[in-house]
């Protein structure tokens, strides 16, 4: 009983009142009411995180992200389209959003698939696998291109920031990525 109350003891200079507080906060899974539905609501994520990580080779995290980029790049997309256009918005522009992610995510789903089964050379005492690099430069791309027409929505919404951060980019960038389809980034308006 007493190393009990000396654990006590040093467990209330954490905060915790006892050990007993200290195993439901910590392990607090096991004390839910609902893990019926809490246990195969994990598994099933953790499932869906694996099988992400094994066919994309990212993290789940970057993909949340990505796909975050994505649907804010949509979403400002269609209130430039309502704003300055006067367009309606059309159920097709959905379908867009989510077959340009799909796409981008195959198109990385097969480049890792090359990458992680092709043998890597060893050339000069470097290793080389060219689809590896292939890969990570296919997803910057993408998510550059995908960063700057979310800057381009945003500037025309009125955004003065991302004004000057989508105008700085195209001066940088343009000659070689022409990104309003000229080689001269300072015809921009």
């Amino acid at each position: 009983m007493k190393l009990i109350e000396h654990l006590n003891y040093l467990l209330k200079g954490f905060g915790y009142a006892n050990t007993n507080d200290l195993c439901t906060t910590v392990f607090k899974l096991f004390y839910m009411k609902n893990l019926k539905v809490t246990l195969p609501l994990i598994v099933s994520l953790g499932t869906i995180r694996e099988f992400i990580e094994g066919s994309l080779g990212l993290d789940i995290m970057v993909v949340g992200a990505f796909v975050w980029l994505c649907a804010a790049e949509f979403q400002t997309g269609i209130k430039v389209a309502l704003k300055k256009k006067g367009e309606r918005i059309q159920s097709r522009k959905l379908g867009r959003m989510f077959l340009k992610i799909g796409v981008y995510i195959q198109i990385l789903a097969l480049l890792y698939t090359f990458a992680s089964k092709m043998e890597s050379k060893v050339i000069v005492g470097f290793e080389i696998n060219p689809f590896g690099w292939l890969y990570y430069i296919v997803f910057v791309g993408i998510v550059f291109q995908m960063v700057i027409s979310y800057l381009e929505n945003l500037s025309a919404l009125g955004y003065a920031e991302a004004k000057g951060l989508h105008g700085v980019v195209l001066r940088k960038f343009n000659k070689w990525f022409e990104f309003d389809g000229t080689k001269n980034g300072d015809n921009i308006q």
